[in-house]
């Protein structure tokens, strides 16, 4: 049967009016195409880029090692040491390339290294767009199945497996996400405008190490400015000082410091109230009301269980309580459970079915408030205000930082001393900016008018 046949081919013009060719791919079909013949296939796609990506790259390295190089000192020719053999790693597959290296001029002095790469491949020669597209991903994927994915749809070599999914993840954090952060967190800033709402909350992975316990505890959160605008954040909780330094430095990537007018909502940890102390000390703490009704329904499910006419004086009590702590009264709100305690004790009342179970629940909510005293508010004026009464946004910050990723159905275990490379590579993808991070340390990174229209043809 007759074939159609594509020649697909490569043209270099290193000089004006050189040009050479190259035949990078054969593409054959026959007359009759069904279906499934109908253009490119994805095998036929993938090994095309692939011939592409090592036409261009082999010539750009090599081009780059033959160009007279001068001291940037003395202006002295640089002398040519040889070569070294590298793989360099991208999208489009690995490319084995012949890297030139150069002398180093003696007037650079004793100290200084004495040769050099005249094209610098990095750290394992990996290209930013495959870190970029990798950590990405990972962020959001098992590291197993973007390996998979990846390696299916792109000529990708050496990344069929989870570990260098993984490693290449934690060099993106360590090596761009983190920086990127640093640089945000020691920008000068002109000053907050109106004040910024900061919410923290925990959430627990497991350990790989079990020595260390079998979980460990990572502190997630938001702040959002006066405009609405949400920063995410998350670190290992591996101590006071170094969670107050995590914190700080997240404080400062989304535009707050000590200075800045703020107001912290939490559950009511004792760990977390610290933090905020020593991070923002002049903030407003506000304790979650969700918390804390929580406690009290727990207290008047127990109380409906007992006799009908204790029953109903516990529950008037405990509604009571509740609404005197919901307008501001916080001293009435304890003298109410005070008293409910009280009269539980009595010999016709302590007598009765279930009448522990309740003075443990009221025990315990006297407890919770009497160590939250400083974070208790008017809530009702605050509602009518429209000022955050609850953490609901920062349990949702837990749920898209840990849960979702380590923890829940993609149960894996975690290192506490590494955990935080991934962390600010999750949060990054979360909070939009890993692009950013990936243009400010790779110069000439996506251009910010990709997106751009291309001027028209002449």
């Amino acid at each position: 049967m007759p074939k159609l046949v594509w020649r697909v081919k490569v043209i270099t013009e290193l000089e004006p009016g050189v040009a050479t060719e190259a035949e990078v791919a054969r593409i054959e079909r026959g007359e009759e195409a069904g279906l499934a013949e109908l253009g490119l296939r994805l095998e036929e796609a993938k090994r095309l880029t692939a011939a592409l990506q090592a036409e261009i790259v082999t010539t750009q390295v090599a081009t780059a090692g033959e160009r007279p190089r001068p001291c940037a000192a003395c202006g002295q020719m640089l002398v040519s040491k040889g070569h070294y053999r590298a793989t360099f790693r991208s999208l489009f597959g690995d490319v084995p390339v012949r890297v030139r290296r150069l002398l180093a001029c003696p007037c650079q002095g004793p100290g200084e290294p004495r040769s050099f790469a005249a094209v610098d491949l990095g750290g394992g020669g990996v290209a930013p767009e495959l870190a970029y597209v990798t950590a990405r991903y990972a962020a959001l994927a098992p590291f197993g199945k973007v390996a998979a994915l990846l390696s299916e749809l792109l000529p990708i070599g050496g990344a069929a497996n989870a570990g260098t999914v993984r490693n290449r993840t934690r060099r993106v954090g360590e090596e761009v996400a983190q920086p990127h952060a640093a640089e945000a967190a020691n920008r000068p800033t002109a000053g907050a405008v109106g004040s910024v709402v900061v919410g923290l909350d925990g959430g627990h992975v497991r350990s790989r190490r079990p020595e260390e316990g079998r979980h460990f505890e990572v502190v997630a959160g938001k702040v959002i400015d006066a405009r609405g605008v949400q920063h995410r954040f998350a670190f290992a909780r591996n101590g006071p000082a170094a969670s107050a330094d995590a914190l700080q430095r997240a404080l400062a990537a989304a535009g707050a410091d000590a200075d800045t007018p703020a107001t912290v909502l939490c559950d009511g940890d004792a760990g977390l109230w610290r933090l905020q102390q020593e991070v923002l000390p002049g903030a407003t703490p506000v304790l979650d009301w969700w918390h804390t009704a929580v406690r009290f329904e727990h207290a008047s499910r127990t109380a409906r269980g007992l006799e009908a006419q204790i029953a109903r004086r516990a529950e008037r009590d405990l509604e009571r309580a509740k609404w005197r702590l919901w307008h501001g009264r916080r001293a009435g709100c304890r003298d109410r459970l005070a008293a409910l305690l009280r009269w539980t004790g009595r010999r016709h009342v302590r007598e009765a079915a279930g009448i522990d179970r309740l003075r443990r629940h009221v025990t315990g909510l006297l407890g919770y408030l009497d160590r939250n005293a400083g974070a208790l508010v008017p809530y009702a004026a605050r509602r009518r205000r429209g000022e955050p009464i609850s953490t609901a946004f920062v349990e949702s910050a837990v749920n898209e930082i840990v849960a979702k990723r380590m923890t829940k159905r993609q149960q894996m275990r975690w290192d506490r001393a590494t955990v935080q490379p991934f962390l600010d590579v999750r949060t990054a993808v979360l909070n939009g900016t890993l692009e950013d991070a990936f243009r400010q340390r790779y110069p000439g990174f996506r251009p910010t008018n990709d997106g751009a229209a291309l001027p028209a043809a002449a």
